[in-house]
């Protein structure tokens, strides 16, 4: 669904790369877990995957059938927090361009799905941290993916929360979305992810492959 060829990231002309080269492809159906120590270069990966970043070398190749698609879940919550849980994916969906239809389909089926169906009408700012972690995920899915990018998206989160996250990526896998995930959390990658991809100084180890669970 989308490919890196030989692409490098620096934050200033003269400066070191802080990503790469690297070249990688994500595919359908496949869930490709990113770790690394802080400053690694995961979330500028994870940024130019989504578009957020353009590499200063090589190439960046996304499915035409993903242009449009693209879900991208960042460290840092994109709620509002005046807001309801229901009017904050609402939102998202327009600025998605969806139908006001299928918005009120997806949003209500999104907030059953991830256990806020009756917090929908509430504002965030009564959320805990780990339904406004649901939430935040929830947002990244109003479009339907093809790509689904996840920086961390179960920090701080409460268990029942991050089973609850795990399980809608486990969902969307089965449907055929290209996953990235950043997690340092234990058990996470190894549960989810097809392969690993390890960074270090920017650069890829040599991956971990492992079996997808069943």
């Amino acid at each position: 669904m989308c490919t890196l060829r030989q692409v490098e990231k620096r934050y200033g002309r003269h400066a070191a790369p802080v990503l790469g080269p690297i070249s990688l492809t994500l595919s359908q159906g496949e869930v490709l877990g990113v770790r690394g120590a802080n400053g690694a270069g995961k979330s500028t990966l994870l940024s130019i995957l989504a578009g957020v970043l353009r590499p200063d070398a090589g190439e960046y190749r996304l499915a035409p059938e993903a242009v449009g698609r693209v879900g991208y879940v960042p460290q840092e919550l994109s709620l509002y927090h005046t807001l309801t849980g229901l009017e904050n994916l609402r939102f998202w969906g327009m600025a998605c361009g969806l139908p006001r239809r299928a918005i009120a389909v997806r949003s209500r089926w999104l907030l059953e799905r991830l256990d806020l169906g009756d917090k929908g009408k509430l504002p965030v700012s009564a959320y805990s941290g780990g339904m406004q972690r649901r939430l935040h995920l929830a947002s990244a899915l109003m479009v339907t993916p093809k790509v689904l990018l996840l920086d961390e998206p179960t920090v701080g989160a409460d268990a029942r929360s991050v089973e609850l996250i795990l399980s809608m990526v486990e969902h969307l896998r089965e449907m055929g979305c290209a996953i990235a995930m950043i997690s340092h959390q234990p058990g996470e990658l190894e549960r989810v992810c097809s392969r690993v991809l390890t960074l270090h100084n920017g650069r890829p180890l040599p991956e971990e492959g492992s079996p997808c669970p069943d």
